[in-house]
């Protein structure tokens, strides 16, 4: 729905994304969430992209997704960032930072520019509340994280 708002075309049919269909979302509900998203200031900021799908290799690992939004920002950002990475969030579960900061450094990675000018937020839309946590790991700390990750897993 998203994409269609943007006027954006979509690569993919909702029901041919794994987990992309919201389960028990019914058309009332899923009203509900167009108007929340309406009101909030994203709706009248235009993506840079949507729906952008990476793979990043991390810790040893290959890592794949999609990344919900991107925005450009304006030079002058006071932060220095040129990006800002979006996650919508459209129910109640906690958000895990971790998300973030992997689609942090894949975007960082696929735009050619150091994370630290990529910013990444969750939005939850029901609320319109914006959770941007301050210190995401980079690259090589993601490396370390997931490295040590697997290694106490196996």
């Amino acid at each position: 729905w998203v994409e269609e708002h943007f006027a954006l075309a979509p690569l993919l049919d909702d029901d041919a994304l794994i987990g992309a269909a919201d389960e028990g979302l019914d058309d009332h509900a899923l009203r509900e969430l167009k108007q929340a998203f309406l009101a909030t200031p994203w709706s009248d900021r235009v993506p840079y992209a949507v729906e952008v799908g990476f793979a990043v290799v991390l810790g040893g690992r290959a890592v794949r997704g999609r990344i919900d939004a991107v925005y450009q920002l304006s030079p002058g950002e006071p932060d220095g960032c040129r990006w800002h990475v979006i996650d919508w969030k459209t129910g109640s579960e906690p958000a895990d930072p971790l998300q973030l900061a992997i689609y942090r450094a894949a975007w960082a990675q696929r735009c050619g520019c150091p994370p630290e000018q990529v910013r990444a937020s969750f939005l939850t839309v029901r609320t319109g509340a914006l959770l941007t946590p301050a210190d995401l790991p980079d690259g090589t700390a993601l490396d370390i994280l997931l490295t040590a990750g697997a290694a106490a897993a196996g």
